[in-house]
């Protein structure tokens, strides 16, 4: 599988796909929620405790610490929130970015309510 260019623009710094990021609710019930961000699936699957990423298992839910926003601003380039989860051992997995922070934190809060985490704000200047 070749590594796909859109998901390395979109995470760059002020990367050009910026204006076109988005972090959609696709699909939720009491245990499912379902991100799609910039096309790539995020699936939270509450009965076997795991979060897929692009169909694969990327966590356990008992290794995330936390579901990570991040608002990066730098008054030059579109400013965009990004949404991570935080894991043991200091990894985080990049779930996607908006343009739009209601959207991102909608989106944190749902992932929150069906791991049972905490959601944590951020914000980064300069980038």
């Amino acid at each position: 599988m070749t590594f796909p260019l859109k998901r390395l623009l979109a995470f760059m710094p002020g990367g050009i796909l910026a204006t076109y990021s988005q972090i959609v609710i696709d699909d939720e019930d009491k245990n499912r929620l379902v991100l799609i961000a910039d096309g790539w699936p995020t699936i939270f699957d509450k009965p076997t405790q795991l979060v897929f990423y692009s169909g694969r298992p990327a966590a356990t839910f008992s290794s995330i610490e936390s579901i990570d926003v991040a608002h990066f601003i730098n008054g030059k380039r579109v400013e965009w929130w990004t949404l991570s989860l935080s894991l043991r051992g200091g990894r985080k997995l990049a779930v996607g970015r908006s343009i739009d922070g209601v959207e991102a934190s909608i989106a944190a809060a749902h992932a929150a309510t069906i791991t049972g985490k905490k959601v944590r704000a951020f914000e980064r200047v300069g980038f």
